[in-house]
């Protein structure tokens, strides 16, 4: 049966090859981008392996809530049931830096345009028989630290710092979301893709960071390979229901020490619902 997937990141690394695997099944894909060119390079990119493919472009910034809410609007125009969301979008940086809109552009990008945008495409993902939610964490969860008063680290900022605050809270809003969702058929997951080789730790970095990930990439597997565990998750047979757990290598894994406090996944999900503007999250 044919299904309509939203990507978030889908312009490339491991948002393309997630989206090029949804697109190969037979399914609707509607890529998300930050600008339309990128999305169509990457709609072609896709057709070009894949010519029968069924791929739509929706161009929005995932750091800005005022695009994130322009492009759900987009989408839930055209399609009223979305069978699976992947939260893919990520990014890395060295410095300190606000979005227009006055927030710390890692926290906004890896973690709250995964709790805004789940929370825009609901009315669309509960019309599904059973719809998926996929977030993509990693293992540096194990060295975030979730900084409720100060999750821009704006006193005390680093690269690695931010990006483990990002990733823990990607698990901490999918455990949170399964225990809240009034929905039994709607299923969240979050999963590990692994060491990946892709340019994430090339963008906004400083020199050094930068050398640092082109070492520590060769290691890697190649996106596609990456990509597995988000397309399991969203669209196997033998993953449906398997609610608010968290996944590397099609398999289920225990998250580390850092993701075990119950209480902070409620605290960071009040501070979400305040810094997104949000009163009744699933509608109710």
């Amino acid at each position: 049966m044919k299904r309509t997937f939203v990507v978030t990141g889908a312009n490339n690394g491991i948002g393309l090859e997630t989206s090029r695997a949804l697109a190969a099944q037979g399914n609707k894909v509607l890529l998300i981008t930050r600008t339309e060119e990128k999305g169509q390079i990457a709609k072609q990119n896709i057709l070009s392996t894949h010519p029968e493919a069924d791929v739509e472009v929706y161009a929005g910034d995932m750091s800005l809530l005022g695009d994130m809410k322009k492009v759900a609007a987009a989408i839930l125009e055209k399609h009223l049931v979305i069978g699976g969301l992947v939260n893919n979008v990520g990014t890395w940086m060295s410095d300190h830096v606000m979005t227009p809109e006055g927030i710390e552009t890692v926290f906004a990008t890896n973690h709250l345009s995964y709790f805004m945008m789940t929370h825009l495409l609901y009315p669309a993902l509960r019309q599904s028989d059973h719809a998926r939610v996929v977030n993509v964490a990693s293992n540096a969860h194990s060295y975030g630290k979730i900084n409720i008063e100060d999750p821009g680290y704006s006193k005390n900022y680093h690269g690695l710092r931010s990006n483990g605050q990002s990733k823990l809270a990607n698990i901490y809003f999918t455990f949170e979301f399964h225990n809240r969702k009034p929905d039994e058929h709607v299923s969240v997951y979050a999963v590990s893709p692994g060491l990946v080789k892709t340019d994430i730790g090339l963008k906004h970095t400083s020199w050094l960071h930068n050398i640092a990930w082109k070492f520590r990439r060769r290691k890697g597997q190649t996106p596609a390979e990456g990509a597995r565990t988000s397309v399991f998750c969203v669209s196997a047979p033998e993953a449906q229901g398997r609610s608010g757990l968290y996944w590397e290598y099609c398999q289920v894994k225990e998250v580390f020490k850092s993701a075990r406090d119950p209480q902070l996944g409620k605290q960071l999900w009040a501070l979400s619902e305040k810094m997104c503007g949000i009163e009744k999250y699933f509608g109710e």
